[in-house]
């Protein structure tokens, strides 16, 4: 490099420098955080692929926001960007809460606005980038079609030929538009707007789910995945539901049906309202499900496995499984069992990530140290935003890179390596203790 060109970087550098410390310290670190990494980032594959990226840029995320609350603060973030490792040991993709539907935009229940056609735009240029990107696989949180594709015509959508089944044509249209991204798997779970469309074993012809046949006869779709020394766990937040579940014979749908009855008045009339409740007792309607007691020994034995074998773990699931990290109606309903058990395996489990709560969220549980993620909903970012994540893995924390209106965010493993010594597994009858449990009192 000649003496002139070294001069000017020099130049530059400082120049630059100085510009960001005329900022606040915390839209200083908003920006180190969008732009860590640089050696990679200047990579042409690493370049922001749609003008959403640009809005992001001019509109840096406040890491002590009120819908993302925890300990991402200044301090201990200019820590994890400036900790040794500047190269990721992988990457892996995030997206979450498509529900692709191909009616006109439109409002949910609640008021908000969404983008269904759109969103299969999003999900196609998602894909793209995290091929062009080399991500090592990708997180689908569920909800990959929406509820509404089953009645078109009454949503503005043109009516398809009885020989169609518009929920499988929506599926699979969005299977195209993810198809390409091919360096890995994509690893889907499957959400209530799924249900609404598919049974579990079309979910599972459609989307390559291993759902398996339990002894009660019902299907589930619990496993895990495991790539460079980090297990990613799957949950089944649907495993005990209304949705998709036998009448006659589940029992599952049985369990469903009583948790329900005892812990919300608007059942069955009403079964999707959460009208009267108060908190995170809110969480108890039909589009919302839990976690059978198979599952739940499971986990265990798996994070048990994990220790033993080094691992790092990392969860996914549909809905969220820690209050106060989002809005109270998406809660698993047996939260605090699987909540329980993560804290048990605190010293390996790095985060969890969830979709379900189309707004997003964070909280960093105190007692563990985990980091619970809700990843904002494609559905409801309007062109040209296309809302996803890139997750670089490093030794000491994951970046959350975040794209369109998804959140950017670093978390690091402080809580990490500790042995803790696990408490013994609750008694439990036939997995009914939760029908009759009144969470705000534990």
């Amino acid at each position: 490099m000649s003496f002139n060109c070294l001069s000017s970087l020099v130049f530059w550098i400082i120049t630059n420098t100085l510009f960001l410390l005329s900022f606040s310290p915390t839209f200083v670190v908003s920006f180190m955080v969008k732009n860590s990494n640089l050696s990679q980032r200047m990579q042409p594959k690493r370049i922001s692929s749609s003008l959403a990226d640009k809005d992001k840029e001019s509109s840096l995320p406040s890491f002590d926001s009120s819908s993302h609350s925890g300990s991402n603060t200044c301090t201990a973030l200019q820590k994890e960007i400036f900790s040794s490792s500047s190269i990721p040991d992988f990457s892996f993709g995030v997206i979450a809460d498509i529900q692709y539907a191909d009616i006109p935009d439109g409002f949910s229940f609640g008021g908000e606005r969404r983008y269904y056609r759109h969103a299969l735009d999003a999900a196609k240029e998602a894909a793209q980038h995290f091929e062009r990107e080399g991500v090592s696989c990708v997180l689908n949180l569920g909800d990959t079609v929406d509820g509404k594709q089953q009645e078109l015509a009454k949503h503005g959508g043109e009516e398809l030929p009885e020989h169609i089944d518009p929920g499988h044509l929506a599926m699979d249209e969005v299977i195209a538009a993810l198809s390409p991204y091919k360096n890995g798997p994509i690893i889907h779970t499957y959400g209530n707007h799924c249900l609404y469309n598919l049974d579990r074993h079309e979910i599972k012809n459609k989307l390559g789910i291993p759902f398996v046949q339990e002894p009660c006869g019902d299907l589930v779709a619990y496993r895990s995945y495991l790539h460079n020394q980090i297990r990613f766990i799957v949950l089944d937040t649907y495993d005990i539901a209304l949705m998709q579940r036998c009448e006659q014979s589940s029992r599952k749908r049985k369990m469903a049906s009583e948790i329900l009855s005892i812990n919300n008045h608007n059942y069955p009339e009403n079964e999707n309202s959460p009208e009267g409740l108060e908190g995170i007792q809110k969480r108890f309607v039909a589009f919302n499900g839990g976690i059978d007691q198979p599952q739940l020994k499971w986990l265990r034995e798996t994070l048990d496995q994990a220790r033993k074998s080094n691992e790092k773990v990392v969860v996914m699931s549909h809905q969220p499984i820690i209050p106060d990290s989002f809005v109270e109606v998406c809660l698993v309903w047996n939260y605090q069992d699987v909540l329980d058990i993560l804290r048990d395996y605190g010293d390996i489990v790095i985060a969890s990530f969830a979709g379900h709560a189309h707004k997003g969220g964070y909280k960093r549980d105190e007692q563990s140290g985990i980091h619970f993620r809700v990843i904002e909903a494609v559905l409801e970012s309007p062109d040209p935003h296309k809302t996803y994540a890139i997750v670089d893995v490093f030794d000491d924390r994951l970046v959350v890179n975040g794209f369109g209106n998804c959140e950017s965010a670093v978390y690091d493993f402080s809580h990490l390596g500790g042995k803790k010594e696990a408490s013994s597994p609750k008694t439990m009858d036939d997995g009914r203790e939760i029908q009759v449990q009144d969470p705000l009192s534990s």
